[in-house]
């Protein structure tokens, strides 16, 4: 699932990705011109996904997901605006704490569920 960022690390720094939640809209820009956006109404759950390279490593990423099946919008944990994504998602109905200091410190590959909107 990982390769894409695999393949960006072993060519050194990779793209500067960001994040930003305004108005109702997440946008979540790669840092190589493409950008993508979530309609925080639509979201329905967020996971925190990780594989077995360490925690807080480049291989941690944000999965957002809508009423589809595959994820809606995925950015990796080091993106810029991070800290305020996870600021704004503290407040919301449905945040899973604990989730996501259990992603922060997974060493193995997994999928913790860290939002879920309410029914």
């Amino acid at each position: 699932m990982f390769g894409w960022l695999k393949k960006w690390m072993a060519r050194g720094k990779p793209p500067s990705w960001t994040v930003t939640v305004v108005d109702g809209v997440i946008a979540i820009n790669d840092g190589q011109g493409a950008e993508r956006m979530v309609l925080v109404k639509a979201l329905r759950r967020i996971v925190v996904a990780t594989d077995d390279s360490g925690s807080w490593d480049a291989d941690a990423v944000f999965l957002l997901y809508s009423e589809a099946v595959a994820p809606t919008g995925i950015f990796p944990l080091q993106a810029n605006g991070v800290q305020d994504f996870v600021a704004w998602l503290k407040a919301l109905p449905g945040y899973h704490g604990r989730e996501l200091a259990r992603a922060m410190s997974s060493t193995k590959a997994a999928r913790f569920i860290i939002h879920e909107a309410p029914a």
